[in-house]
């Protein structure tokens, strides 16, 4: 008897070690983690699936965050920012002084820096000197164009990473640039005015007692302030920035994360420069500026990991283990194309108008990036006309579909027109035309 209970025991063990090593492989599976992605809450076991979602969300972020050279991107844009700093802080007080907040934002601006006095002064100093040399004339041309430049490369950099993660080919047109990169450039430093100007009205003296109803909830608000803030600056960059349209709900999500994350790294940076003290031999008065750059780099990490998250949340059902790798084959692009054309034309001739890009995605089944880089290479080729309607992009037929047939779009899809070799050029169409000629896209629509 207890020689069998031992085998069942040895039995039970094995089966145990066994699930235990195939959960890990299952962990260790990207396949696994797209799956997990893809499926919906089940109606049992809420906090089991939560936490595994949230792994995999975790694994497949970051694993995107590889690929698409997020680090790079955010040692670009810590360049940008530093180039950047010194003219955004001058147009800031400039601002702040025509609102009377000079002082406050003078303030705000040396209690960040905690005890880099000495640094804070020096930036002080320059920002001084540049707004003195803007309305005394001197080069105040040339002042304005770095400003502007600066400012602007930064704006446009972080548009073009957040349009490369979202699989966005083309951004913003000059129009849309100069206002939107303008809007920005003038209203930002407001809002620092604003901020500023609300935390010395909450350190003020006196407030209390002429507030004593609602002081207990305004401390509670300064508190929550920084964070509120922060998110909300999140949630712009995620739904403003891309050009794409981006729900809400994927952009608040997104933030709340990404900013918290982000909060955290400020208060380390705050407390670490306690001990910058023991730099100081080294590097003097820029003992600041080491720590600086590391802040700025972790930070932009944080905002382009925050996007990866903001693009899964949004095309989860859709993302499957491919999107890991580079671009794909031209025949698998070609066909993916095909496949877009037979169901947008199939979709257009049954009364359904054009199809969304979710639709087809729900559709085709087809990873999000992919289908990006292919609907707006049709685009381009004047086989499909894009129209944004509320959130979501729609695609209509460019042409007569009775006229025109599979060849006709694999020719054109491949533009072989643009060769120069016109004895390949000429076998390429003839052989397409031999294979293909009999295939009607709309007789394949219907199908």
């Amino acid at each position: 008897m207890n020689i069998q209970k031992g085998h069942q025991g040895m039995e039970l063990f094995r089966r145990y070690k066994n699930e235990v090593f195939r959960r890990m492989d299952c962990m260790l599976d990207l396949d696994y983690h797209y799956m997990v992605l893809r499926r919906d809450y089940g109606s049992r076991f809420l906090i089991t699936e939560f936490l595994q979602k949230s792994l995999s969300i975790l694994v497949v972020s970051f694993n995107r965050f590889i690929k698409d050279a997020c680090s790079i991107s955010a040692s670009a844009l810590t360049f940008y920012s530093i180039l950047s700093f010194i003219p955004l802080m001058a147009l800031a007080f400039a601002i702040a002084a025509g609102f009377g907040a000079r002082e406050a934002l003078e303030r705000e601006f040396m209690m960040q820096l905690g005890d880099n006095q000495e640094f804070a002064g020096q930036m002080l100093g320059y920002v001084t000197k540049a707004i003195d040399h803007a309305k005394g004339g001197i080069i105040t041309g040339v002042g304005i164009v770095i400003l502007l430049w600066s400012v602007i490369k930064v704006l446009n950099s972080t548009e073009m990473t957040m349009n490369r993660i979202w699989g966005v080919r083309k951004g913003r047109s000059l129009r849309r640039m100069f206002t939107d990169y303008f809007s920005i450039i003038f209203i930002a430093p407001i809002l620092m005015i604003l901020v500023s100007s609300l935390n010395v009205f909450m350190t003020a003296s006196g407030w209390q007692e002429n507030f004593p109803l609602i002081s207990s909830f305004l401390t509670v608000l300064i508190k929550l302030l920084p964070y509120l803030l922060v998110w909300m600056l999140f949630i712009f960059l995620y739904m403003f920035m891309p050009a794409t349209p981006v729900k809400f709900k994927h952009a608040f999500v997104a933030a709340m994360i990404a900013g918290t994350v982000y909060q955290i790294i400020q208060w380390f940076y705050l407390r670490f420069q306690i001990g910058m003290s023991s730099y100081s031999a080294i590097y003097g008065t820029l003992a600041a500026l080491p720590l600086l750059l590391v802040w700025l780099q972790l930070s932009w990490s944080v905002v382009l990991w925050g996007t990866e998250l903001c693009y899964i949340f949004r095309n989860r059902h859709f993302m499957y283990k491919s999107e890991l790798f580079g671009d794909t084959a031209w025949m698998e692009t070609l066909e993916c194309a095909l496949k877009v054309m037979r169901f947008t034309a199939r979709v257009y001739v049954n009364g359904g108008g054009g199809p969304s890009l979710g639709m087809i995605n729900k559709e085709l089944k087809i990873n999000t990036g992919k289908l990006r880089i292919v609907l707006q290479e049709l685009v381009d080729l004047h086989l499909l006309v894009e129209a944004k309607e509320e959130e979501d992009y729609f695609y209509y037929p460019a042409f007569d579909l009775h006229s025109m047939s599979v060849a006709d779009i694999i020719i054109r899809f491949s533009r072989v027109d643009e060769s120069r070799d016109e004895a390949w050029k000429k076998q390429f169409k003839e052989a397409v035309v031999a294979g293909f000629s009999s295939d009607r896209l709309i007789e394949e629509a219907n199908h």
